[in-house]
């Protein structure tokens, strides 16, 4: 008979600047992971130390105002005693993370030194890429180890998308079988050798199972707030993806070391009966679609849209979508988003320069379609928010200022200029790594939320940069209160704090 196992799936706590981290919400990847397992006779608990622990800010770093929110050692320490795992996987989805991760992955081994301790998320897949390149570019002045198996603390790793592989790992960990072939898997073999599988991959989006929301405490993500839109309709929002994979291959983007190029969608019945259970179930109030690229098939979009007029609740896209999808038809496609709940659109934009655009983010967007899918976006009666980012490696400070500049006059309802944070992973991160392009005293370690670490021209330090960024910010949100005060105070409350009007959102 088969052994079933006890499975501990652990958001580690946040680090971020103080006024930054106002809102947190469930991890999809291991609300999935968790529902899979459960189907197959798996105990499954879901711990956010983040989240149970979210008034626990510490400060670690009074001048740059840098906080640790979540919870103490110690009572990490109870929940792995009382829960007792075999395995436990430590969901690391941004590199800012990881030194609670570690933290975390310690403690366990103390409490319980047999349990088997597992690092998955965006950051490892990237991590396994850059040392892959390190291998094949000896010159590439990238790490020639994976730094966190040379942790002793961590056991394995798992890349790629986890839903399946990680089932099949704990299958045959707990019933003590050979691992060595399960797609994803990274394995510290001696110093600075790793077996390391290919990423695994869902092809068919429709065997996923219904997000184990269940063992999440919605009730205590609802009641710190809005998720990922800054103009939620309400605070009982449920978080769903359509689709993964990405068709572009912009050089600051992990997407395609993650999810891949290939987009793949889940049939709207799929995506339907999630919706429709769990509207219910949560009594939810609004529907965000974290897609990458939602707009990228217009057929299935427009069926997707046909039953969410049918539930009638508000929804938007707050990850971004590319600007020029069905240009030619735009102003229909954006009619049957509104008509069917969409209330606010969010658009990549990145740079109003078209050699920025071209020659280093390599993103495929001609400059002179971006007012006009604005300009689509509003006539059919949405909220445009559009995202920007500055300070990109080889990028002048002429062309910075042409960027904001080309933004504000863009007609969007809102704007968020973002300072390039440097993903392992990814192409405008191996180059930074190369040249040596970040600032002097800075590093992968100081990168945080709205911190600069990458030289900018014509600005004499990160400080002169962050704060250069933070009034750029400060300008649209004023330009906002002028243009439509409601909403404005909406955003940000009627007693708005000068350092709520910097933030990216």
């Amino acid at each position: 008979m088969k052994k079933k196992a006890r499975v501990l799936l652990i958001t580690p706590n946040l680090k971020g600047i103080g006024d930054g981290v106002n809102r947190i919400q469930p991890s999809l990847g291991l609300m999935l992971i968790a529902a899979n397992l459960e189907k197959h006779g798996h105990i499954v608990k879901i711990y956010d130390s983040a989240l149970d622990g979210w008034e626990n800010r510490k400060l670690i770093d009074k001048k740059n105002n840098i906080v640790m929110i979540g919870q103490n050692n110690s009572n990490i320490a109870n929940v792995i005693d009382d829960f007792s795992p075999d395995i436990a996987a430590i969901s690391v989805l941004f590199s800012n993370l990881l030194e609670s991760a570690h933290n975390i992955a310690k403690i366990i081994k103390r409490v319980k030194k047999n349990t088997t301790v597992i690092l998955g998320g965006n950051h490892i897949s990237s991590a396994v890429t850059d040392y892959n390149v390190s291998k094949m570019i000896p010159d590439s002045g990238l790490s020639d180890t994976i730094d966190d198996l040379e942790n002793s603390y961590f056991d394995f790793a798992m890349t790629g998308e986890g839903e399946f592989s990680f089932l099949e790992l704990t299958n045959k960990i707990i019933n003590n079988e050979d691992i060595s072939k399960i797609p994803g898997l990274v394995k510290k073999i001696e110093n600075k050798k790793y077996l390391i599988n290919a990423p695994s991959r869902v092809h068919n989006l429709n065997l996923l199972p219904r997000p184990a929301r269940h063992l999440v405490d919605m009730e205590a993500y609802f009641k710190i707030g809005a998720f990922h839109s800054a103009k939620s309709r309400s605070k009982r929002v449920l978080s769903v993806m359509c689709s993964r994979g990405c068709p572009e291959k912009c050089t600051f983007c992990s997407t395609p070391e993650m999810w891949g190029n290939n987009t793949r969608w889940r049939s709207t019945e799929h995506i339907m009966d999630e919706v429709g259970n769990d509207v219910k179930d949560f009594k939810i109030g609004e529907i965000q679609f974290d897609d990458d690229t939602i707009t990228v098939n217009k057929k299935n979009l427009y069926s997707l849209c046909n039953e969410l007029e049918k539930i009638g609740l508000p929804w938007c896209t707050p990850n971004g979508t590319k600007v020029n999808y069905h240009l030619r038809k735009q102003d229909e496609m954006y009619k049957t988003m509104a008509n069917s709940g969409c209330y606010q659109i969010t658009l990549a934009c990145e740079s109003g320069v078209q050699r920025v655009l071209d020659d280093i983010i390599n993103k495929r967007l001609p400059l002179e379609t971006i007012y006009p899918s604005i300009e689509n976006a509003k006539k059919a009666g949405m909220l445009v928010h559009t995202f920007w980012i500055i300070g990109y490696p080889g990028e002048t400070y002429e062309e910075i200022q042409k960027t904001v500049d080309f933004a504000m006059n863009s007609g969007a309802d809102s704007f968020s200029f973002a300072i390039l944070s440097p993903l392992p992973g990814t192409p405008i991160y191996r180059e930074i790594i190369k040249k040596n392009l970040w600032w002097e005293g800075r590093n992968l370690d100081d990168m945080l939320f709205r911190s600069s670490l990458v030289k900018v021209d014509g600005f004499n330090g990160p400080d002169e940069f962050e704060n250069f960024v933070n009034e750029t910010n400060k300008k649209a949100n004023l330009l906002l209160k002028q243009k439509d005060p409601k909403r404005f105070e909406y955003k940000y409350g009627k007693n708005s704090s000068e350092s709520a009007l910097v933030k990216q959102t």
